[in-house]
């Protein structure tokens, strides 16, 4: 409990006592830096809690959407059986099986007609007209990478079974008799995603540069913070962005309106702190 009355008391600081900064430049880095993780924490927490509200309804009526259409795309009477690098179909080549619809979502992109066609002299070009996503030929799978660009990967690399009705449906089945365990698994991907990726993968660039810039404004001003110093002022100084950030959750207009403004107003709130600082802890003046 005292841990956290401490974070509260930091992160309320942080924001609304330039005075404070004075205690943080007589603190160990190692305080900003934990003071910085809890934060990051705190965040993808809020984040996340925010985000499931609608995340989690929305993804499990989409797979089950999906998978409900994968069963009722599946030809009936298709048997397809894949075995040491070849395949065999119980009807005339070309076998079709149509796109599944996925849902009521748009995305805007214009969808294959087809996810897969079975056509043993099926060649490259083929794939186009076909409008498919997979071509399967007497050696190969042809399809496009996420540059576009045409693919060939050996058909030996595809384990051995058969897809017919009754494999399709079960395997259906078992999507549906997981998705009850989504509204438990999404939320933590998603606060494992954002903790990581979003904050400790990213801002700690962010900081540094804006501690580098400090840094250098410190010394043009005569005023002589150490590069460590600056970088812990640009710590706390996040903590103002880091939170009206999460209202971009419910607003996400906001980053299309003001682009640039996170690291803006870190940078501007850096400064401000700064110069506002009161006293001269570990302030040297420099003279002439």
């Amino acid at each position: 409990m005292k841990k956290i009355k401490t974070f509260f008391y930091v992160l309320k600081n942080s924001i609304v006592s330039p005075k404070y900064y004075n205690d943080i430049l007589e603190t160990k880095m190692w305080f900003s830096i934990k003071y910085f993780l809890v934060l990051s924490f705190f965040a993808s927490l809020v984040f996340t809690a925010f985000s499931s509200v609608t995340l989690v309804p929305e993804a499990t009526s989409e797979i089950k959407a999906v998978s409900q259409n994968i069963r009722e795309t599946y030809p009936a009477d298709l048997t397809i059986n894949i075995k040491d690098g070849a395949w065999e179909t119980n009807k005339e080549d070309p076998v079709k099986i149509p796109m599944p619809a996925f849902g009521a979502e748009q995305t805007g992109e214009e969808i294959p007609s087809n996810l897969a066609v079975f056509d043993k002299n099926g060649t490259i070009d083929k794939l186009d007209d076909y409008n498919t996503v997979l071509l399967f030929n007497d050696e190969n799978i042809v399809f496009k990478n996420e540059t576009e660009a045409i693919t060939a990967q050996p058909l030996s690399t595809i384990p051995d079974l058969t897809l017919d009705k009754e494999t399709i449906d079960s395997l259906v089945d078992t999507i549906n008799e997981y998705i009850k365990f989504l509204p438990f698994v999404l939320p933590v991907g998603v606060l494992l995603f954002i903790f990581i990726f979003q904050y400790v993968g990213g801002l700690p660039l962010v900081i540094v540069f804006i501690g580098v810039i400090l840094y250098v404004i410190s010394i043009l001003t005569k005023k002589k913070i150490e590069l460590s110093k600056a970088i812990q002022i640009s710590i706390h100084a996040i903590t103002a962005p880091v939170l009206f950030q999460l209202i971009t959750v419910v607003i996400p207009q906001i980053d299309t309106y003001l682009p640039g403004w996170f690291f803006i107003s870190s940078l501007g709130l850096s400064i401000y702190y700064m110069f506002k600082m009161r006293g001269e802890a570990d302030l040297k003046k420099i003279e002439k």
